[in-house]
């Protein structure tokens, strides 16, 4: 059998298993001060789970326990443009679904949730990842019976996917990964440790950064990924569609806790938004190469299925330069 019918087979067998991303999303672009870097630029992109058309990249982590909740699927593999900041710039993520344009629903109107951004050093140790920004529930729902409203529908989406955060101010020049983060708690009434089709859904996705200048602030300790949040945590199983239940085993829960620590009193107090420029680079993904699937990633070229191997995620504990795109 020739290598192409492999492809196609595998291809074929995808359907039933990658019909469609349920509106789920990662970051496609990054503005720095309102200039766009270009789309994918700098973005640690997660893995494809199936082969072109069927696969998609922007499926959850759900399992704390995770190597993935540190950057997603093979976030530990770089990318070969490093983006260069200031500290006070400010950085816009801009988070997408299906395609990087303005009709894209970002995420789907159901996965109500929190947002997060953490700093840490590239590469990441042990507790270096500090939170210099979130965004949980920030309003109550309209009527007797609403979730209220979060930073993930109510925020980010609504605002065509953006989410703002600032260099701190006179951080010290180096690399660093922005590690930033939605969470749908569309079915966190349960843990996934307790019940894996359902439990809340993480979105991780690591930029890489250069901090330019003479700072000389230092991070202080944070926390490690995975190892911050915990299967017990109150903003970990959390019922966001208690109140719009007629009938409750329990009195809903109205207030609603974070996960992960304080944001570090080094990050800016506010992050305003910025006029963004135009945007450049491709609105959306319609190849790729590899894909992995149960650990096993497969490499393809011009339709051909080239070999397989086996992943197991390479942290390294000091720094390279990426390699260039050829």
């Amino acid at each position: 059998m020739k290598l192409q019918n492999t492809l196609a087979a595998v291809a074929a067998a995808s359907t039933a298993l990658f019909d469609v991303a349920q509106a789920h999303c990662y970051i496609y672009g990054v503005y720095v001060n309102g200039v766009d870097s270009g789309t994918f630029a700098g973005i640690r992109t997660p893995a494809y789970n199936g082969p072109p058309p069927y696969g998609f990249a922007n499926g959850p982590v759900k399992d704390l326990d995770s190597i993935d909740m540190r950057c997603n699927v093979l976030g530990d593999h770089q990318v070969p443009h490093t983006i260069a900041v200031q500290p006070g710039d400010n950085l816009t993520m801009e988070w997408h679904h299906d395609a990087r344009t303005a009709t894209d629903d970002v995420i789907a109107s159901s996965h109500h949730g929190p947002a997060m951004v953490y700093l840490s050093p590239d590469p990441p140790t042990e507790n270096s990842f500090v939170k210099i920004w979130e965004e949980g529930k920030f309003a109550e729902g309209e009527g007797a019976r609403a979730p209220g409203k979060w930073a993930t529908t109510a925020d980010v989406a609504a605002n065509g996917g953006k989410m703002n955060v600032r260099i701190p101010k006179g951080l010290k020049a180096g690399f660093y990964l922005v590690r930033a983060e939605m969470i749908g708690l569309h079915e966190a009434e349960v843990s996934y440790q307790k019940n894996p089709i359902r439990g809340a859904q993480f979105y991780p996705n690591c930029i890489q950064i250069e901090v330019l200048g003479d700072g000389d602030v230092e991070l202080p300790a944070g926390v490690s990924f995975p190892g911050a949040y915990k299967w017990e945590d109150p903003g970990i199983v959390y019922d966001v569609y208690c109140s719009t239940k007629t009938t409750t085993t329990a009195p809903c829960t109205t207030t609603y806790q974070i996960p992960g620590p304080t944001v570090w009193s080094g990050a800016w107090p506010e992050t305003p938004s910025v006029a963004l420029g135009a945007m450049t680079g491709v609105t959306k993904v319609t190849s790729w190469n590899t894909w992995i699937v149960k650990s096993v990633i497969t490499s393809a070229s011009a339709g051909q299925v080239l070999g397989t191997s086996t992943y197991q995620a390479g942290w390294s504990s000091t720094y390279h330069t990426p390699t260039p795109t050829v």
